[in-house]
């Protein structure tokens, strides 16, 4: 919590409200917030919700069983107002009569209010005032029963209204977990609510990362290193020994109301069935890719044979039919995910494909195969296909009935690497080409730890992630964004921030986030700070890079010196230093700077080092 930092707009507009001058207008609210859509806000006097330090409203959901993200929103709802204002809301059981309250959910009220739940998108939420009223009521369309732990969906409209209610009136901001300095709380003795009426929800409807448990510290922050890199004494407060996801992501509206989700590399590690199963049916032997040798490899299917199509339409059997598990099926749709490994089948059929169009067209015929029995069969269920590995590339010669869905794996130019023009034109042909053949949008899988992952160096790219979904906004629904290492939510943390922003509107002004974010966290060392963050972006995004970077999980010398020339590394540590300096009366800005900062001193480090 900071009680330097400024009263939100909002409150603002609560105060001239009052004198009759204005009520709402949507180019007040904070810049640094995704807009909305502003509607007609019935008249009447502000909704109290805190006055002097004593609480004036209660708190009341509607929802008879609130999911746990709701749980959790409604628990940080309680902690934040607290933190903020001194005063404790009360969440009651039933709707007082005489009492101002934050109504959560839908409800007689809300509909009484002219809220039609219904009618909302998923995910789409309305914030609406009324006489001692405040509404924040999501979405209750139904999704397609089965989501579970390992495809999981839902509406989770209702959590995300009380988050935005949140930044916007209550002016807290969620940058990385609270525990470890990364919530920044305005404080004000009274908290009031002029009349408004808004709603908004998400452009993309598949916002997800993993891993969402975070990470156990002390640990590495590239994939090659043997040994954790130390934080900095200061840096982690005491008593914290992770980086702790779990509670943190419901707050920046993660999540996924695309109910088609792939079953990565299912069926997994076949080989373990060998002795109880594939030993004893030598006849099916051809089911598996062929490895020079003419020997079967248990650990990936032929998908030129006839036997695999017809085991995983099995599981489709046993799961849609007969109410039976298959790993690779889910209540909506059958995965074809080949196993974690490169295709290279050597049996007669598999080789003459591929030549003819290569790894990508041996399995495009297979899924066509697959998606014209599905359809067949099952004509309310989907295929979803993940092109990966060396069958990434939409095969152009290969048609697809309607029942196809796709989420492409970007290894080939994953978000980091698309400031590289040659990179981004590649990803973005291959995305759009496949959502031509789907006829629907599809999910992208990306990687947040290439860059961030491979050095100590800032990797930082967050305009980059803006002007891509921007562009790309017509035909994805979304991504799966697949961390790796604590980078992505210490170094890189500005960058990951922004990007569930983007994902929940691309139309966000990203310098704002940046600017309002360093004032916040880093108090007189602010400017310093953005000054800092600038100059990682610039070298990043803008930089000459005298050849390609592939996605080869290290940064070569040549180009570590390229992206970070000397001139700016010095920079960086003169702005660095200068911050720590401006820090040095404010102990909770000190310790987000080393937080944030972790791997800074083994990046001079690197830099210093011979070539």
């Amino acid at each position: 919590m900071n009680p330097s930092l400024k009263p939100s707009v909002l409150s603002l507009l609560f105060a001239c409200s009052l004198c009759g001058v204005i009520s709402q207008a949507a180019e007040t609210l904070p810049r640094d917030l995704t807009p909305v859509t502003m509607l007609s806000a019935p008249p009447h006097a502000a909704v109290e919700i805190v006055r002097d330090g004593v609480a004036r409203a209660v708190v009341y959901v509607a929802v008879e069983k609130p999911s746990p993200k709701l749980r959790r929103l409604v628990a940080e709802l309680i902690e934040v107002v607290r933190l903020s204002t001194g005063a404790t809301l009360d969440v009651v059981t039933e709707l007082p009569a005489d009492r101002s309250a934050i109504v959560i959910g839908d409800g007689e009220a809300s509909r009484r209010a002219g809220i039609d739940a219904a009618a909302l998108p998923f995910e789409g939420f309305e914030v609406k005032t009324a006489a001692d009223r405040v509404f924040l009521v999501g979405s209750t369309q139904q999704l397609p029963p089965g989501s579970d732990r390992w495809a999981a969906w839902a509406n989770e409209a209702d959590a995300w209204a009380v988050a935005d209610f949140l930044e916007r009136f209550v002016g807290v901001r969620w940058y990385w977990p609270a525990d470890l300095g990364g919530r920044t709380i305005e404080t004000r003795e009274s908290l009031a609510v002029p009349a408004v009426y808004y709603r908004d929800q998400p452009l993309f409807r598949m916002r997800e990362f993993h891993p969402i448990e975070g990470w156990k510290l002390p640990t590495q922050s590239r994939w090659f290193d043997k040994q954790p890199l130390p934080f900095q004494a200061g840096a982690i407060p005491d008593g914290v020994d992770r980086i702790n996801l779990t509670n943190f992501l419901p707050l920046l509206r993660e999540g996924n109301s695309w109910p088609y989700r792939v079953k990565v590399h299912e069926p997994q590690k076949m080989w373990k069935d060998w002795g109880k199963k594939w030993s004893k049916r030598p006849e099916d032997m051809d089911m598996f890719q062929q490895g020079k040798d003419g020997k079967p490899k248990l650990s990936i299917f032929c998908y030129s044979s006839p036997k695999t199509l017809a085991y995983l339409l099995d599981g489709c059997e046993q799961v849609w039919d007969n109410g039976k598990a298959a790993s690779w099926v889910t209540s909506t749709c059958v995965t074809v995910s080949p196993g974690d490994f490169s295709l290279d089948c050597q049996c007669e059929q598999c080789r003459e494909t591929t030549k003819q169009g290569g790894t990508s067209l041996v399995m495009g015929l297979f899924v066509k195969r697959m998606c014209e029995e599905v359809k067949r069969r099952w004509p309310d269920k989907k295929v979803i296909y993940l092109p990966y590995w060396n069958y990434q590339k939409c095969p152009e010669q290969v048609d697809y009935p309607d029942n196809l869905t796709v989420m492409v794996c970007t290894t080939g130019g994953p978000m980091a690497l698309m400031r590289q023009p040659a990179a981004r034109r590649a990803t973005e042909a291959n995305l759009l080409a496949w959502s031509r053949k789907a006829g629907t949008p599809i999910c992208d899988w990306d990687y947040t730890d290439r860059g961030s992952g491979w050095t100590h160096g800032p990797v930082q790219y967050p305009h980059v992630v803006q002007d891509f979904h921007k562009a790309n906004k017509g035909h994805i629904v979304g991504s799966f964004l697949n961390g790796g290492f604590a980078s992505d939510w210490t170094t890189s943390a500005p960058t990951l921030y922004v990007w569930m922003k983007v994902l929940w509107n691309p139309a966000i002004d990203v310098d704002a986030v940046l600017d309002e974010m360093c004032q916040r966290l880093y108090g007189k060392a602010g400017g310093t700070v953005r000054e800092f963050l600038r100059l990682e972006c610039k070298c990043w995004e803008e930089g000459e890079w005298p050849r390609h970077l592939a996605d080869d999980g290290r940064i070569p010398p040549d180009l570590f010196q390229a992206i970070w020339p000397p001139e700016a590394v010095a920079k960086m540590k003169a702005l660095r230093d200068k911050a720590i300096a401006e820090t040095v009366d404010d102990p909770i800005a000190r310790q987000r700077l080393l937080y944030w900062t972790w791997t800074f001193d083994a990046f001079l480090a690197d830099a210093a080092a011979p070539r």
